[in-house]
C-alpha cells in the first residue's frame, strides 16, 4: 500500500509540474515581440517580417463573426520540435500548430520561415495545400480555436463536433481562398483530399461550414448552438445540382 501511495503522490506531482509548464511557457521562449493585439514568443530570434505575417493573420480573423478587435493572442513559435511535443498536449511534434483552449488559450506553431510566411514540413515531403496554408493561415486557424473557446466555453472541444470546430477554423484561416464548387466536385468523386483520415486536411469540414454559412446564410453562433448532423449535410453536398 505504501508503494501505491508513493506512486500516486509521484503522479500527482508530475501532473502538477506539467500543468505549471503549460501555464507559464514564457521562460522556455527567450525572444518576444509585441505587435498590435499579438504577443509573439519564440525560442529563436524573431524575423522582422513577423509584422507582415500578423497583418495577414488579422485580415483573415476579421472575417470571423467571433472577432473582437480588443482580443489579444499569444503566439509561441516552437522551432525546436521538443517544445511543440511538450506544449501540443498530444505529445507529438507532427502538427502544424495547436491551441490550448482549456487552460491558457495560448497558440503554438511549429518551426517556421517567417520571411517566407510558411511553416517547415514535419516530414520529408512537402506540406499539402501549402499555397493556402501559409504561416498566417496556421496562426489564424489556431487563433480561431481560441475565439471559439472564448465564445462557447473552455469545454467546447468536448461538446461540439470535429467538423464544426476544425471546419470553421479552416474557413477563417483560409481567408476566402477556397473553391467551393471544385471541392464539392472532389467530394462527390471521393477524392482523398476531401477525407481527413486519408489526407489530414480539413477541406471536407470547411466545405460543410461553407454550405451552412455561405449557402444557407446561417450565423456561426446559430451553427454552434445547434450543429446539424454531419451525414445529412454530406448527403446534401453529394446530391448533384439540378440541370
Amino acid at each position: 500500500m505504501r508503494l501505491v501511495g508513493r506512486l500516486l503522490v509521484a503522479l500527482a506531482m508530475a501532473a502538477l509540474a506539467y500543468l505549471t509548464v503549460l501555464a507559464f511557457p514564457q521562460p522556455l521562449f527567450a525572444h518576444t515581440v509585441a505587435y498590435r493585439n499579438y504577443e509573439v514568443w519564440s525560442d529563436r530570434p524573431i524575423d522582422a517580417n513577423i509584422t507582415r505575417v500578423l497583418d495577414d493573420t488579422s485580415r483573415r480573423l476579421r472575417t470571423s463573426q467571433l472577432y473582437d478587435a480588443n482580443q489579444t493572442f499569444r503566439i509561441f513559435i516552437c522551432n525546436s520540435s521538443w517544445r511543440l511535443w511538450l506544449y501540443s498536449q498530444h505529445f507529438s511534434a507532427q502538427m502544424g500548430g495547436h491551441a490550448d483552449t482549456w487552460l491558457t488559450r495560448n497558440v503554438y506553431i511549429r518551426a517556421s520561415d517567417i520571411a517566407a510566411n510558411s511553416i517547415r514540413s514535419p516530414g520529408p515531403g512537402p506540406i499539402l495545400d501549402a499555397a493556402q496554408r501559409t504561416l498566417s493561415y496556421y496562426i489564424a486557424h489556431e487563433a480561431t480555436h481560441v475565439m471559439e473557446a472564448r465564445t462557447f466555453g473552455r469545454l467546447m472541444a468536448l461538446q461540439k463536433p470535429q467538423w464544426l470546430i476544425e471546419g470553421y477554423a479552416d474557413y477563417i484561416g483560409k481567408g476566402g481562398d477556397f473553391d467551393y464548387g471544385e471541392n464539392r466536385r472532389l467530394l462527390m468523386s471521393d477524392d482523398p483530399l476531401l477525407d481527413y483520415r486519408r489526407s489530414g486536411l480539413y477541406r471536407r469540414f470547411h466545405l460543410i461550414v461553407a454550405l451552412l454559412l455561405d449557402k444557407k446564410n446561417l450565423t456561426i453562433r446559430d451553427v454552434f448552438a445547434n450543429p446539424p448532423a454531419e451525414d445529412a449535410l454530406l448527403n446534401q453536398l453529394k446530391t448533384p445540382p439540378p440541370p
